[in-house]
């Protein structure tokens, strides 16, 4: 992917956020730079709670979510490319402890307990990685068939794992695939889906529907070069 078109891409995706209210903060709105620090950190440990910390502390992200999730997005060439969604390992994906978060938030906001405190608070909220991590990564240099799919998804931290995918996905077909999975509550009220039947074929509604967002970002991203006949015949990720 040409380094205008994943800009463009990360652009659109902080514009996604801020359509469903998720949007926490912007540090970069181009492709990650190279952090050494984190870098050292994430290649050598498997504890996750330790690599999200540093990624947090470190600031090393595009964007951080209300629930202090984050998205890096990180291109090397045209044809190298990686896109993560790091949870928060003690929020995201629990509703009672995102009740919990958001009722310090007021409680710090209405001046009931000081930035100090909230903070501490915060961090005793157990952590229980209740989503894992999940990294999307497209190489022409690994490829390597069958063995290592050009394209294809990491889940969790073992790393050895590669989910073949017959499509490139852009960070903003990658954002979109997280939201939807992971955020419920925002995404279904802006689907056509969850409106009334008659109105799913309405222009106006599918204008505006994130799963067609989906869609047609995934049409633009485009399939996989880097996709054996051998992948095909298996199980791997796929979109008409």
């Amino acid at each position: 992917m040409q380094s205008i078109k994943f800009d463009q891409s990360i652009r659109a995706v902080e514009g996604l956020l801020k359509k469903v209210s998720l949007l926490e903060g912007t540090v970069y709105n181009f492709s990650l730079p190279r952090s050494a620090a984190f870098n050292e950190i994430s290649l050598a440990s498997q504890d996750y709670n330790e690599v999200y910390e540093a990624g947090l502390r470190l600031s090393h992200y595009n964007f951080l979510l209300t629930d202090l999730a984050y998205f890096q997005f990180s291109r090397a060439t045209d044809t190298e490319w990686a896109l993560a969604y790091y949870p928060n390992p003690r929020i995201t994906g629990s509703p009672s402890a995102k009740e919990t978060f958001q009722e310090l938030i007021e409680a710090r906001d209405n001046g009931e307990i000081s930035e100090e405190d909230f903070a501490e608070l915060a961090s005793d909220i157990p952590s229980k990685v209740y989503v894992p991590r999940f990294r999307f990564e497209y190489s022409q240099k690994q490829f390597k068939p069958v063995r290592h799919p050009g394209a294809h998804f990491h889940i969790g931290m073992s790393g050895e794992d590669r989910w073949s995918s017959a499509r490139r996905l852009s960070p903003l077909s990658f954002a979109h695939l997280m939201l939807k999975y992971f955020y419920p509550d925002e995404w279904w009220p802006e689907s056509r889906f969850s409106g009334p039947e008659e109105n799913w074929k309405d222009p106006v509604h599918m204008a505006n529907c994130l799963d067609d967002g989906l869609s047609r970002s995934l049409r633009s991203d485009g399939l996989s070069h880097l996709f054996c006949d051998e992948e095909r015949s298996g199980l791997h990720f796929s979109s008409t």
